[in-house]
């Protein structure tokens, strides 16, 4: 099957439709088409914020939905957000290209503007035998710190080839703990934590 940009979007849409029946206030970051998120809002009904990554996208986009819906992204991954506004937030797969720090920093930013239990989206290609794309390894270590891994989920027709293969992600918002961190308690004294494999340098 020939990979087509398109599906990867289209398979955040079924995530996002499969656990939300109603979205009381959503986000999507990065797409650069305002397709998708007249898909989004037509799907759910509530407040829908969009955040482009260019301003470019930001002014082309905003020219189809109510500009005032449609705001630009920080340079480091910042959202023009107050904290705990959005129930969901969809990423873009090409935001996943971004240097590792700048995606980091936007993964700790979607973590801060999602409510409690909040759920992220996204769809990535999965890695290929040349090493592109990413691993289910590589999605959970990215996460890992604020979110807990609800569905991986791949496409129904993945067992037939690989080519476009991707991952779709549904991750819920946990307390955030930073990488690295031990973790001490009744159950872990301070030289048990020591040398606990939970404690690793930031790369």
């Amino acid at each position: 099957m020939p990979f087509d940009p398109d599906i990867r979007s289209k398979a955040s849409l079924a995530a996002v439709a499969a656990r939300f029946s109603h979205v009381r206030a959503g986000v999507d970051i990065g797409f650069a088409d305002a397709a998708f998120s007249q898909a989004l809002r037509s799907e759910h009904d509530g407040v829908w914020m969009t955040v482009e990554d260019e301003p470019s996208s930001r002014e082309s986009v905003a020219a189809v939905l109510d500009p005032k819906t449609v705001l630009q992204m920080g340079s480091g991954g910042e959202l023009p957000f107050e904290d705990h506004q959005f129930e969901v937030v969809v990423l873009a797969t090409s935001l996943f290209a971004s240097h590792r720090e700048r995606l980091d920093a936007l993964v700790r930013e979607t973590h801060r503007i999602l409510q409690g239990g909040g759920c992220l989206f996204f769809t990535v290609e999965e890695a290929s035998a040349s090493g592109d794309g990413w691993t289910q390894r590589a999605i959970y270590e990215l996460l890992r710190d604020g979110f807990d891994v609800v569905e991986l989920k791949r496409p129904a027709w993945w067992r037939f080839g690989t080519a476009g293969r991707t991952l779709t992600v549904c991750a819920k918002r946990k307390n955030w703990r930073n990488r690295g961190t031990p973790i001490v308690g009744k159950e872990m004294p301070v030289s048990a934590a020591m040398l606990s494999p939970r404690v690793r340098p930031r790369v």
